[in-house]
């Protein structure tokens, strides 16, 4: 993307160009030298969209650039193969090992509350035999 259409982009938006500067922690006069470039990079496109709160498609919308990412209809996209890809079986297998997780924790919860009510109920039994020698 040109600079001059994302120095126009900006001010569209009515939002001084020293804040925008302020924003990305960069210099006013890095930010015009930005503007003054032939291309500007993805990376720096993100950190201004954040920077004034819109989408990165706002600055390549109604530009030279928009077709470049429009897709025409007749070409199909293919999810790229790799072993990070999840498929079917991972799918399963990473469900089954959470459901198993997921069981022990509850019979470690349910050990848990078992343990306390036995030292709950002995406390109750030592404080009701101490009540009653008590009374006597």
């Amino acid at each position: 993307m040109d600079g001059k259409i994302l120095k126009k982009k900006l001010q569209s938006l009515d939002i001084q160009m020293n804040e925008i500067a302020k924003r990305l922690n960069i210099s006013p006069q890095n930010l015009q030298n930005r503007f003054k470039s032939k291309e500007i990079t993805l990376d720096f496109l993100i950190e201004v969209s954040k920077a004034v709160n819109v989408s990165v498609y706002y600055f390549i919308k109604d530009t030279v650039y928009e077709n470049e990412f429009l897709q025409p209809d007749n070409v199909i996209l293919k999810e790229p193969d790799s072993e990070f890809h999840p498929n079917k079986n991972n799918l399963v297998d990473a469900k089954n090992q959470t459901i198993e997780i997921l069981q022990r924790e509850v019979q470690d919860l349910r050990n848990d509350k078992d343990f306390l009510k036995k030292i709950i109920d002995s406390n109750l039994v030592i404080k009701n035999s101490d009540f009653d020698s008590e009374q006597a």
